[in-house]
């Protein structure tokens, strides 16, 4: 991988941003803090923002330009923006990149060409991967009322151009994404859009996959008959559209292949020689994951998604790490549990059940619950309190003894 990737299509919020710096200071001055000196000795791999949709916002908000001053002074940082996502704001970026030549770049929608979009510069950035190329999506949010759908489009189309098959992950509302009779009235067809993207790339001889949760999709009405081999089959599904249980879907995330979602994180492991570390051949290296849960817990769906997906993660063997922060931090708070409350939406039992799983930890990011002045309820056992080294610590590397070559980290 060329350095470290954050991607995201949602806003950044002050609080996130505040997070992000910590992170990247951490990164420039224990990690490599030799990229502060005038002429460093070794190259430090770059940390890349990929900012598309409201996160362009970033550049026009009061309150944001504190941190993006402190980003633009550190070496390791650059981020990149969709020129037509600025235009669509009335963002002028031509300032920034003035002020901060080869820090801020701008892709241009109308370099249409192979290499020149901001999804080719994206897979550029990955690296390459052992085993067959693919590249795969995390979508957990319904079409059209959200961007990261026609990001799914757009990066699928520039994967299976260049020769990387794509693998689509529908849960929570992200399986809205494959309902065969869309009918944007002003919007490019999602589910027509996936459909050919999978024709494209079948013919090319790539394997693609669109896999939608069991569990999302029942909820949702999808799940219509069993047909052959017990297999689940839905007639208001795109035909590529496969409905499978949240294990096979996670046995995708034992493969090396990026991951991308709403808002994610690749982190390419610096390697420690210092300390014994458990050794995999490449086969079996699993990249560790993170999950940020960063919603409050009853509201939505998230919260609840993001403890299953890393249950069902860890009972694979993937070293798994779940972080409550910002909203999520309301997840640990009161004592008493309500009467009548449905037991698999009961959040503090949840956590009790599975916090002694071996390959799944739990923290809580302090800042947050300050900034709020909350306090986590202290019956909750095995949920350990973060201060911003300690967070940027867990984010930027893997659990202590492991060897892996890089770290996923979803934003729930």
């Amino acid at each position: 991988m060329d350095g470290n990737i954050f991607f995201t299509s949602e806003p950044l919020t002050a609080e996130r941003l505040s997070w992000l710096v910590d992170l990247l200071k951490y990164y420039t001055t224990r990690l490599f803090p030799e990229s502060l000196h005038h002429n460093p000795r070794t190259p430090t791999p770059p940390f890349t923002f990929f900012l598309l949709g409201d996160a362009c916002n970033i550049l026009i908000g009061r309150e944001h330009q504190r941190s993006l001053e402190i980003f633009f002074r550190l070496p390791c940082f650059r981020c990149i923006f969709d020129q037509g996502d600025l235009h669509v704001r009335r963002i002028s970026i031509e300032p920034f990149r003035i002020r901060y030549p080869g820090q801020v770049i701008p892709i241009a929608p109308g370099d249409n060409l192979p290499g020149r979009s901001i999804w080719d510069c994206l897979m550029n950035a990955m690296g390459k991967t052992p085993g067959p190329p693919s590249i795969g999506f995390l979508q957990m949010r319904s079409p059209y009322m959200f961007q990261s759908s026609s990001c799914v489009v757009d990066l699928f189309r520039a994967a299976a151009r260049t020769g990387i098959s794509p693998e689509f992950y529908g849960y929570l509302d992200g399986v809205h994404a494959m309902h065969r009779d869309q009918r944007p009235p002003h919007h490019v067809n999602i589910g027509e859009a996936l459909s050919d993207i999978y024709r494209v790339a079948f013919t090319k001889g790539l394997f693609p996959r669109y896999l939608i949760c069991q569990e999302s999709a029942a909820s949702r009405g999808y799940c219509t008959f069993s047909g052959d081999n017990g297999r689940v089959v839905s007639a208001s599904l795109i035909p590529q559209a496969r409905i499978k249980s949240l294990d096979h879907i996670v046995s995708r995330f034992c493969m090396s292949h990026r991951i991308f979602s709403h808002t994610s994180f690749f982190v390419d492991v610096v390697v420690q020689r210092k300390i014994p570390s458990v050794k995999f051949s490449a086969e079996r290296k699993k990249p560790s994951l993170v999950i940020l849960a960063s919603h409050s817990p009853y509201g939505t769906e998230f919260t609840k998604g993001a403890i299953s997906l890393a249950v069902a993660c860890a009972h694979q063997n993937i070293p798994t790490r779940i972080v409550f922060i910002e909203d999520g931090v309301y997840t640990l708070t009161g004592s008493e549990s309500p009467a009548g409350m449905w037991a698999d939406m009961d959040m503090h039992a949840l956590i009790e059940a599975t916090s002694r799983m071996d390959t799944l930890e739990y923290y809580v990011y302090t800042p947050s619950s300050q900034a709020r002045g909350i306090a986590i309820n202290p019956s909750i056992k095995g949920v350990c309190p973060v201060n911003p080294t300690e967070f940027s610590q867990v984010l930027l590397t893997p659990p202590a003894g492991l060897e892996v070559d890089h770290q996923r980290v979803l934003v729930f």
